[in-house]
């Protein structure tokens, strides 16, 4: 029985250089195959955790609200914010530092929109158009209707 044991030993040849060429080559392969899935991931990660779009959506909406049956509305000096008039309340949309504020009767302030570096503020009869650029570089623009209180 030692003697067959010893013959099977004797029988192997070995790891050759051939089969070590091969395992490289399939690991250079499963390398490559890591290093696109981790790229792919990476930039699906950017364009999903970016939460831009679901901000400029949001106060898209939230400024519509306070745009209709308004009474006036002024556009301020150098197209930096708005005033809305609803009655005896007045709203104040502007930019301040790096944000879009709020402002109800002049006290206090509310954050409408954050990181943004610019925002230009145009009227043309009814539309109001806004034009945001974010500080990660994005730029947009949104065109409103204003509906005016008729009596």
């Amino acid at each position: 029985m030692f003697a067959a044991s010893k013959m099977k030993i004797r029988d192997q040849s070995g790891y050759t250089l051939l089969e070590g060429i091969l395992h490289l080559a399939v690991f250079m392969l499963f390398a490559q195959v890591l290093v696109g899935v981790m790229w792919w991931l990476t930039n699906t990660e950017a364009s999903v955790t970016d939460t831009t779009e679901i901000e400029w959506a949001l106060f898209i909406q939230y400024v519509d609200s306070y745009l209709i049956e308004v009474d006036s509305i002024e556009v301020h000096e150098y197209s930096k914010g708005f005033t809305i008039r609803k009655g005896i309340t007045n709203y104040k949309v502007e930019s301040y530092k790096n944000l879009i504020r709020k402002q109800k009767n002049w006290d206090g302030h509310e954050q409408m929109l954050l990181n943004i570096d610019s925002l230009f503020v145009e009227m043309e009869g009814s539309l109001l158009r806004m034009t945001v650029n974010f500080l990660n570089g994005v730029d947009k623009e949104h065109v409103f209707y204003v509906t005016f209180r008729t009596e």
